[in-house]
């Protein structure tokens, strides 16, 4: 990848610069028959919306921690980018508190998104990143509504640090250049290259996740399809139609982040 990025952002930079039309990310839920393809370009698109949504609507500063407790879902990649993208720290600790905003799915359990503190957003997981059936919570923030009408242009210069915390884990905090270095290993263990599809249930949103699922396709130039609810012989159908040609399924990998 041109330049050597030295962050997952400028990762996703660089493959809007060499290839933008290329399949990025492709979602199925198996329960519901929905997929959908990103490119680079539109999965571009959606992270500028967020990180707009993140530094210029609700004004959180670069350094600022949110939580993301999402499923398996593109929307969980597209979030990650997009605070990274507006200098945030993402934690992902199984205990969380303190944080500028909780980014919530569908039948967040108010008391507990509140007792975070910050901001809740709520994504309502339908396709095309549709606004909630359903009203939320008094002051709650709706993904489908909020995000989808920011800018596709940056409203803000990005300033990633990669000494700068990527994420905070079980295991301590993760900075950017780790998460790359971590990215790198896991591509390379995977056999992933460019043009390669990599098929996985892997939670994006997990320490684990975030490496195997989201930030190691993205800097071997390669492509992720993720699974929801499929069983194994649609997960054979669907590995064929897409030319999968790596997979890793959740219980392949540790709780943590690889070292």
């Amino acid at each position: 990848m041109p330049g050597n990025p030295d962050t997952v952002v400028s990762a996703l930079r660089a493959a809007l610069a060499t290839d933008p039309g290329r399949p990025l990310v492709t979602f199925y839920d198996g329960s519901t028959g929905e997929r959908v393809e990103l490119s680079v370009t539109t999965f571009d698109n959606w992270v500028t919306k967020v990180a707009n949504l993140f530094a210029d609507d609700l004004l959180l500063e670069p350094g600022e921690r949110i939580c993301v407790s999402l499923p398996t879902h593109w929307q969980s990649s597209v979030v990650l980018l997009g605070a990274w993208t507006a200098g945030l720290t993402v934690s992902l600790t199984t205990t969380v508190d303190d944080v500028a905003a909780h980014v919530v799915g569908p039948g967040a359990d108010a008391d507990t998104a509140r007792h975070t503190g910050g901001q809740v957003i709520s994504c309502s997981l339908r396709p095309l990143g549709g606004p909630s059936l359903t009203p939320l919570p008094a002051g709650w923030i709706d993904f489908g509504t909020e995000v989808p009408g920011q800018p596709d242009v940056l409203a803000f210069t990005p300033a990633v640090d990669a000494d700068g915390t990527a994420a905070d884990t079980d295991h301590g905090p993760r900075t950017h250049a780790e998460l790359m270095r971590a990215a790198r290993d896991t591509a390379s263990m995977l056999t992933l290259s460019p043009a390669a599809r990599l098929l996985t249930d892997v939670n994006p949103a997990t320490p684990s996740g975030l490496v195997a699922a989201l930030a190691a396709p993205l800097v071997a130039g390669s492509s992720v399809v993720l699974l929801v609810n499929v069983d194994r012989d649609t997960e054979a159908t669907i590995s064929a139609q897409e030319r999968v040609t790596a997979s890793v399924r959740s219980g392949d990998l540790g709780p943590g982040w690889p070292d």
